[in-house]
């Protein structure tokens, strides 16, 4: 990306009231601001090749020739961006009941010619409820609703803009695709030139993704330091970004709708997900040298989405899947012991079960709809690890002289850390602490979702099928393997 500057005005007004038997605070206020940048970006001038089998490209076999080939050139384009945020109300009230709530409305705009863009009624009010019954500071039931906009990501909007510079090309097998020379003989240019180019759009009613969330649980007071917490969680979410190609060929005459183009991204807001979550809490304050936290995660969650990867379905289809942050278990436990003379010792520990995965294939278009990565009938898009049918992944590797899965890793995450310290008194205000901690105590290797591609060969020194095979860590983990870390700290 190129260069990115920002201009903000950004002003709010409260005024606080004694009346109707509470204090209330009301709010109201703007957010504006515009951020020029560059879009940059190399594209993929070299190309690039689907080959429909993990095999070397044999001339004598048609089954190893390409499917698609696909190339764009590098771009440079000045993309402003304005984001409005207009009269924003909040109302705050104190009382008995612990009302609150927010009513903010959000604008979202861009600039650009069509009045019939951008997002203006962002309306998201948030109101929560919280009530102590026996009026003691025992116990505590809480009920809140919200209405959340999310941003609408620039980046993913460029090629709507950039396809003047990229010129993205977009070859498939069905147009007489030859290998090595995608063009024929021809210049891409030339090629270009008498060649329906592949374009992106955005659809006009394209508008911010949304979220309704609501929330009821309790707190209660077991001890003076003991309490327990359940809170139930609904988020449902809704009109997120979905990509669809709407100039298919019609089934019979194989006339595009748009026949002056080859493929036709369209950008729309069809894609929704839900989550679903019961959260279990014990804390304990510190007392009698110890505490301790452990909270625990039943969760689920769904994606409903378009995809044109099912077999027995020409074009695309939208299909409720196991969502990418379906993690239906998890546990956290923490804790704290003072030890004698000025040291205390500390721990935690992170357990999550596995997350799904997609399965795909490089078999190219199996159901003629010029679009490739189709799945064979029985095999779904997020099943990986939830409902996965092997009986129709073996069918189909059989059938193409690949070895059955007869194992499918679903790797779960273990995490302890260890913490301990020791502080050092200096005169009456000033201490020193010597901290030593051990990360990942275990040494216990987390591991990615794993290979997902079903057409994949074996691995070569186990001959395990690689499909289904976890072969790399999980990105942004703390300490992957086991580490120490020690360090003195000074406070004066």
């Amino acid at each position: 990306m190129g260069p990115e500057g920002r201009w903000e005005i950004k002003d709010d007004y409260s005024h606080l009231m004694r009346a109707w038997g509470g204090k209330h605070q009301w709010k109201s206020g703007f957010d504006f601001s515009y951020v020029p940048f560059e879009g940059d970006n190399m594209g993929s001038p070299l190309g690039s090749w689907t080959l429909p089998k993990d095999t070397p490209y044999d001339p004598n076999d048609q089954s190893t020739w390409p499917t698609q080939y696909t190339n764009s050139l590098p771009y440079d384009v000045q993309i402003g961006s304005f984001n409005e945020n207009l009269p924003d109300l909040l109302g705050r009230i104190q009382d008995k009941l612990g009302r609150d709530g927010t009513f903010p409305y959000d604008i979202s705009v861009f600039p650009q010619s069509r009045a019939s863009r951008g997002d203006h009624n962002n309306f998201g009010p948030r109101i929560g409820v919280a009530w102590d019954p026996a009026n003691n500071g025992i116990t505590n039931v809480h009920v809140a609703f919200g209405v959340f906009y999310d941003n609408m990501r620039t980046l993913q909007n460029f090629n709507e803009l950039t396809w003047p510079q990229s010129k993205s090309i977009t070859i498939t097998r069905q147009q007489g695709l030859t290998f090595p020379d995608p063009y024929g003989g021809k210049t891409r240019d030339a090629f270009l030139s008498t060649t329906p180019p592949t374009i992106a759009i955005g659809s006009n009613d394209q508008v911010n993704p949304y979220a309704h969330q609501f929330n009821v649980g309790v707190n209660r007071m077991i001890t003076r330091d003991l309490a327990m917490t359940a809170d139930v969680t609904v988020v449902s979410r809704y009109s997120d970004r979905d990509t669809v190609e709407i100039n298919l060929p019609d089934q019979t005459t194989r006339v595009r709708p748009f026949p002056q183009f080859q493929r036709v991204n369209l950008w729309q807001s069809t894609a929704d997900n839900t989550y679903r979550a019961l959260l279990l809490k014990v804390d304990k304050r510190m007392s009698n040298k110890h505490q301790y936290l452990a909270s625990y995660t039943l969760s689920k969650s769904n994606d409903d989405a378009f995809t044109s990867a099912l077999v027995d379905h020409y074009g695309y289809t939208k299909l409720k899947r196991a969502g990418t942050a379906d993690r239906r278990h998890r546990l956290v436990v923490s804790g704290i012991y003072a030890l004698p003379l000025d040291m205390q010792v500390s721990a935690i520990g992170d357990f999550r079960s596995s997350l799904p995965f997609t399965p795909s294939s490089t078999a190219g278009d199996l159901n003629n709809d010029t679009l490739t990565g189709d799945l064979p009938a029985g095999v779904l898009p997020g099943s990986g690890c939830r409902s996965l049918n092997l009986d129709a992944i073996n069918t189909f590797r059989r059938a193409r002289g690949l070895t059955d899965v007869t194992t499918v890793d679903c790797p779960t995450f273990v995490n302890v850390d260890l913490r301990f310290s020791k502080f050092f008194r200096i005169g009456l205000s000033q201490r020193a602490e010597f901290i030593a901690q051990l990360f990942n105590v275990f040494d216990r290797a987390n591991f990615n979702t794993p290979n997902t591609s079903i057409t994949s060969t074996n691995n070569t020194k186990t001959g395990r099928p690689l499909f289904g095979t976890s072969t790399g860590l999980l990105p942004n983990i703390n300490a992957p393997s086991r580490q120490a870390e020690f360090a003195i700290r000074f406070q004066f």
